[in-house]
């Protein structure tokens, strides 16, 4: 039988029957009226939610999950802050809109841009607002590149990214996610012009084939690249600082400092995607910290606001304002820094901050990881474990010798036995067989070793064909 695909949406997973009326009814609607992002289009849902406390999530059923992804890696803090809530309802009884074209903005915007400019790594202090990271990316690429054709240097419009990658996949961002195997980009047709992409640094799987050293050869890769496109072609670089949905793969110091000394060689604006690594989810506010990263232009999203409302954003540095001072940037969103969202995104680097977030998710990160060398790495299979903080993945594989993943269907009956068992998580990657482990930043130990009882035996009584 043929394997089903990414493209066709996950096995049907239905997790805890929902028995009552209420609940049949919502799904009968939803079936009706809704059509969802990866699901099969027609297919019932497979369950609902209505409520959430803490690192938990309630269903119409009353059934509570360990949301141990914090859904697309965005609730930082959990499902229930009361003090975003509160900066939220006093913004809401202060105005409802402003747009923040046209030589205006609103109050909350202009302080969030003084409290991000605290926190922003390599002295990136102009910012840009979006909706959410796949616009930040759209926003980051279109910027490079009007940077170089205000700098009287059209010709460098080229962007490279990573295979393995994932920035988003609206109009440009689509272009620079190498995730997928063209899954992601097949129904689409091709791509334009001036995109072009690198194998990453993902040893355990690398594109080179069974060799030690993958970072370094992703890096001379890329300079080949470079001298076959000609850097007077090349615009930007883009990358996550870890693999986000490609694995939670974090990548050698080396690769980090090879690919910036190619880039500053080059004349090549370096982006990077914080999207789903800012904001304390690595341990540090921004995952560039662990390699002094200097970007000349940073996405963010996701964690801005905790995912309570969608926001993003774009910070970069002097030199590249320089490049717009005193012109107009023809881009824009209606709800670009919507006073509502600015005032949660305060509340929320506020709680950060105060609670000493990203301390807490490096501690437990360091404690996960530590169960999961001792106690998993044994586990037939478990083949690889990587990340940081609470970004982390584990590697599922048939047999440690041969590490061939596990399959799609396999991938669908292990998280129904983990839903089954109240753990909500998601099995991403290339391959689709590694199982994230990333938690709002908010668990305690305690917590995480209960999720992580729950996990073990799953994956011990796990045979897969």
């Amino acid at each position: 039988m043929r394997e089903k695909t990414l493209l066709e949406g996950p096995i049907n997973l239905k997790g805890v029957k929902m028995t009552s009326k209420r609940t049949q009814e919502l799904i009968q609607a939803d079936k009706e009226h809704q059509v969802h992002p990866w699901w099969i289009t027609g297919q019932e849902i497979s369950r609902v939610f209505e409520k959430g406390h803490g690192i938990y999530l309630v269903d119409t059923e009353g059934k509570e999950y360990m949301d141990f992804a914090s859904q697309l890696v965005c609730s930082n803090l959990g499902h229930h802050c009361p003090e975003i809530i509160e900066a939220i309802t006093a913004a809401l009884d202060k105005i409802h809109y402003v747009t923040n074209f046209y030589g205006q903005t609103n109050v909350y915007a202009i302080e969030l841009s003084q409290k991000l400019a605290q926190i922003t790594p390599g002295g990136l202090k102009r910012f840009y607002y979006t909706c959410g990271g796949s616009e930040a990316t759209d926003t980051a690429l279109k910027m490079a590149r009007a940077y170089w054709y205000f700098k009287g240097q059209a010709g460098k419009y080229k962007i490279i990214s990573l295979y393995d990658s994932y920035h988003g996949l609206s109009g440009y961002s689509i272009n620079v996610t190498g995730l997928g195997g063209g899954r992601m980009h097949s129904p689409f047709g091709p791509a334009p012009a001036g995109f072009l992409r690198v194998p990453s640094y993902y040893d355990y799987r690398s594109m080179f084939g069974d060799v030690p050293d993958s970072a370094v050869m992703s890096a001379r890769f890329m300079e080949k690249v470079v001298q076959q496109e000609g850097a007077a072609t090349i615009a930007a670089f883009i990358a996550e600082p870890i693999l986000g949905s490609g694995g939670h793969v974090e990548p050698p110091a080396e690769w980090w400092a090879m690919v910036t000394e190619i880039c500053r060689k080059n004349n090549i604006l370096l982006i990077v995607d914080e999207v789903m690594t800012g904001f304390c989810r690595t341990g540090k506010m921004f995952a560039s910290e662990h390699w002094n990263l200097q970007p000349d232009i940073m996405t963010m999203a996701k964690g801005i606001t905790a995912a309570v409302l969608p926001f993003g954003g774009v910070a970069f540095s002097d030199e590249v304002y320089s490049a717009f001072e005193g012109k107009p940037f023809p881009h824009g969103f209606t709800y670009a820094a919507h006073p509502v969202c600015c005032a949660a995104s305060i509340a929320t680097i506020d709680y950060y901050l105060k609670n000493r977030i990203a301390e807490n998710a490096a501690k437990v990160g360091e404690h996960i990881k530590n169960r999961l060398d001792a106690e998993f790495m044994p586990l037939p299979c478990v083949g690889q474990h990587g990340g940081r903080g609470l970004f982390q993945a584990i590697e599922l594989v048939t047999d440690k010798g041969s590490k061939k993943p596990i399959s799609v269907a396999q991938n669908g009956v292990l998280t129904q036995k983990l839903y089954e068992q109240g753990i909500w998580t998601r099995i991403q990657g290339p391959n689709l067989n590694r199982m994230e482990i990333c938690p709002p930043c908010t668990i305690t130990v305690e917590e995480a070793d209960k999720a992580l009882d729950i996990i073990k035996p799953i994956l011990a009584g796990f045979k897969p064909e």
